[in-house]
């Protein structure tokens, strides 16, 4: 080891809610490696992302900054390289560093693989500036996921290197020549055909390339620090775990959430006129517990290649020095209100409230719980200062490093979201207040939402227009964080925000 520097360590699934790993209270779904890291160091039982959906979740992340101070408002954005971000900042504190797995920030994530479109796949949303608000259009250009950035030297992004990699396997050449072949190529098997069987097996499937390949960089850094990153490209859909883990949960295994069939009336429209996201009405119950439990098949599937990679630290003698923090990028609607994958613009807990679990031999409690309000944007600050590198200037998150020592109990009494430059979610104690100010098509301004978490968990009453004093109070601090935090378009979002809903 170089020194007393402990490693770092960041595990990221994408798309998965606490409701289905089993330290968070799920006594199905087997999770031990996710379990073990609970049971090792902190669980944080109500940790938000500060970001929705993907792109702009990840790139708060790694630069500890708000959507509007990184400027990644939607998906397929680049990432501004030249920002401080988890990768730059250790690499130049004199850490190797690796970035394995989904990167989903340098623009479209197939490029050239399909051959379609006015750019063959090789675009990137740009941001344009306007005289009141953001607007993206598609431009050619962008990275993809096959070139290092952001500082991270060693680097194994998604498809190239793990197309590469099946052209040295005995699959059959139909199978690893398949265009989108890996994580989003699969048997359709299902309604939708989002989640299918995958035609790779479990030794081939690009969640074990990646915990592979991971191994490997640890295996070669022994004696060096690190910072490194492995993130999974599930169970994001197509849900297409290998067999056994597709057959591994069954139909009777499902309950469906006690909110399936709650109605919608007082909802948000944008909820209800989702078709590829509200499937209630279309799919059998069978078909969304069929769903669910492919999803859970492939959750346990990735949570056995992170178990690779934490007896890989056990076998290198690295796991006593080296910070291990387990999160995902967002959740899925799992059936809630008969609703499946990610509802965008959507503030409900299971998509907001991600796991996060942090384990650091000797340094943080094994099988501490923390209760109160935390948020991805405190990441990276949190693994600098554990680290003892300094914060770079302009990182809007805070180092929870007290909280994990046992220091202190509270890391925030307040969190924000930003729901893809359409509206915005805070939490303060046991409310929640979604302010969707951006108008639908027409100019129709949306309903807002308002609950209370303690008496209603579910989310099923929307108190918005019931409780208008808390409504408007929330709705204010909202308004004052923007200003307080630099939105540069603060005066837009406050106009809309204070039109009543069409």
């Amino acid at each position: 080891m170089s020194g007393d520097r402990p490693n770092v360590l960041l595990i990221m699934t994408d798309q998965q809610p606490v409701s289905t790993i089993g330290c968070y209270g799920n006594s199905v779904v087997q999770t031990p490696a996710q379990d073990r890291l609970a049971r090792e160091g902190m669980r944080f039982d109500n940790f938000y992302i500060a970001a929705f959906p993907c792109t702009p979740s990840r790139a708060t992340y790694l630069t500890g900054r708000y959507t509007h101070n990184h400027g990644v408002m939607t998906n397929n954005v680049e990432l501004d390289d030249a920002l401080p971000s988890i990768g730059n900042t250790f690499r130049d504190a004199g850490y190797q560093t690796a970035w394995v797995g989904k990167w989903h920030l340098g623009g479209n994530m197939y490029r050239g693989l399909t051959g379609r479109g006015p750019f063959d796949d090789c675009w990137v949303q740009k941001r344009v500036d306007s005289a009141r608000d953001f607007e993206f259009v598609q431009v050619e250009g962008g990275t993809g996921e096959d070139e290092s950035r952001s500082g991270f030297d060693h680097w194994v992004g998604g498809w190239k290197h793990f197309k590469a990699y099946l052209q040295t396997t005995d699959l059959p050449d139909e199978v690893k020549n398949l265009p989108r072949v890996g994580n989003h190529q699969a048997a359709p098997s299902a309604p939708d055909r989002e989640h299918s069987v995958s035609l790779l097996g479990e030794d081939h499937h690009m969640a074990h390339f990646f915990a592979d390949e991971m191994v490997t960089f640890l295996n070669a850094n022994r004696d060096n620090s690190f910072c490194a990153v492995l993130s999974f490209y599930g169970p994001h859909l197509p849900v297409c775990p290998p067999e056994p883990w597709d057959s591994m949960y069954d139909l009777d295994d499902v309950a469906l959430p006690d909110n399936y069939d709650a109605p919608l009336e007082d909802k948000p429209r944008f909820q209800w006129d989702n078709a590829r996201t509200y499937v209630r009405d279309v799919w059998s119950r069978d078909e969304v517990r069929d769903y669910v439990r492919r999803y859970w098949g492939y959750v346990s599937y990735i949570d056995a290649q992170i178990e690779r990679v934490l007896n890989a630290l056990d076998a290198n003698g690295q796991a006593e020095n080296t910070i291990v923090m387990f999160v995902s990028d967002h959740g899925d609607m799992v059936g809630q209100f008969g609703m499946v994958y990610k509802l965008t613009y959507c503030g409900y807990d299971t998509l907001m409230k991600v796991p996060c679990l942090v384990r650091w031999p000797g340094r943080i409690e094994a099988g501490s719980v923390n209760m109160s309000l935390n948020s991805s944007v405190d990441v990276m600050p949190t693994l600098l200062d554990l680290a003892g590198v300094d914060i770079p200037e302009g990182v809007d998150g805070e180092s929870i490093g007290g909280v994990l020592k046992g220091e202190r109990d509270v890391a925030r009494e307040e969190i924000f979201t930003d729901l893809m430059n359409r509206g915005v979610m805070i939490r303060q104690g046991a409310w929640k207040f979604v302010l969707n100010w951006k108008p639908l098509s027409g100019g129709v301004r949306d309903l807002d939402e308002l609950y209370n978490l303690a008496d209603d968990p579910h989310e099923e009453h929307n108190l918005a227009y019931r409780d208008r004093a808390r409504a408007a109070s929330m709705r204010d601090r909202i308004l004052s964080w923007l200003e307080e935090t630099g939105h540069p378009y603060v005066n837009t979002i406050r106009e809309q925000a204070l039109r009543e809903p069409s």
